[in-house]
């Protein structure tokens, strides 16, 4: 499917995934459904912003471009238990330090006010927030909303859902308000032209992790010496599609912007027999513990 020139088969895998997942779910007559993937959804984009978002950061911090911000340094040592509110922290504070970082147009998209779907979804879920669920929180009404504050207000949501009855709301209103966020992620997405393209590859098993099937491009992308012992996800920057017909010169090699570990990893989980894009969970004793994104995936799954 394609809308507005952004073909939604291409995204990222663990989004192309959970997109696919949401829109199938809300085709049905499941409400619950509906709403836990519109969710997941939601979910998903934060786990991937954050991580681009400390990738670009790490970079420029290294190479002396900007001086760390002590807030992200604070809560990237924080990782008992990583919650999607602490991912869009990181989301915020690691573009908000790199306006002018590699991946051309995020820092800019994520905070930029729109006047469409968005703040229409935004005002929609809100409301639903106040007068049903008491929120009183500080996301007060706003005419233009960016996609940093569309995906906070969700959090919001997200949290005070989870701490009320399953019944809080009617079923026609969890109907409803599923498809109001769905609509809103939509726009989201086909306003972010950048996650189409700048490519997801996982060296190790030299697979491109866009659209929704892992695939073995080939020529297989050109990696550094020694990224693929050290990176499970690379992050790599627009260019041409590889030319089955052609040899790889080294005028066309692209090399990667930076990893997405420790945050976003591909790793093999046992219970489903394969490799799954996964987020960071949590930390334990200094062992990194992820969770699955894929929609048939929520298992943890151990680093070692």
């Amino acid at each position: 499917m394609q809308k507005g020139g952004v073909q939604e088969d291409s995204y990222p895998l663990p989004i192309a995934r959970a997109l696919q997942e949401a829109e199938q779910a809300c085709l049905g007559e499941n409400r619950a459904a509906c709403h836990d993937a519109a969710l997941a959804l939601a979910h998903a984009l934060a786990y991937y912003l954050g991580s681009v978002a400390v990738g670009q950061y790490f970079q420029a911090l290294y190479t002396d471009q900007i001086e760390a911000d002590p807030t992200l340094s604070r809560s990237l040592r924080s990782l008992r238990r990583v919650l999607p509110g602490q991912w869009l922290l990181w989301a915020a504070r690691g573009l908000a330090s790199t306006p002018a970082g590699p991946v051309a147009g995020l820092s800019g998209w994520y905070s930029r006010p729109d006047t469409g779907a968005l703040a229409d979804a935004y005002t929609a879920v809100r409301d639903v927030m106040v007068e049903r669920l008491g929120y009183a929180g500080e996301y007060g009404p706003r005419e233009e909303v960016s996609p940093r504050l569309f995906l906070e207000l969700l959090d919001q949501y997200g949290v005070r859902r989870s701490k009320l009855p399953d019944d809080a709301l009617p079923i026609e209103t969890t109907g409803e308000i599923a498809s109001t966020i769905l609509i809103g992620l939509r726009a989201l997405m086909q306003s972010a032209t950048f996650l189409a393209e700048y490519q997801l590859y996982t060296p190790q098993q030299r697979k491109l992790l866009m659209g929704l099937e892992a695939t073995t491009p080939m020529p297989p992308m050109h990696t550094p010496e020694g990224a693929e012992e050290t990176a499970t996800l690379l992050l790599y920057p627009p260019g041409e599609k590889p030319d089955y017909t052609k040899r790889p010169t080294l005028q066309a090699e692209r090399l990667p912007l930076f990893p997405l570990d420790p945050l976003l990893v591909y790793l093999y989980c046992k219970e489903c027999d394969t490799h799954r894009v996964a987020a960071l969970h949590e930390v334990i004793d200094n062992q990194p513990i992820y969770k699955g994104l894929d929609p048939q995936c929520n298992h943890v799954i151990n680093a070692g």
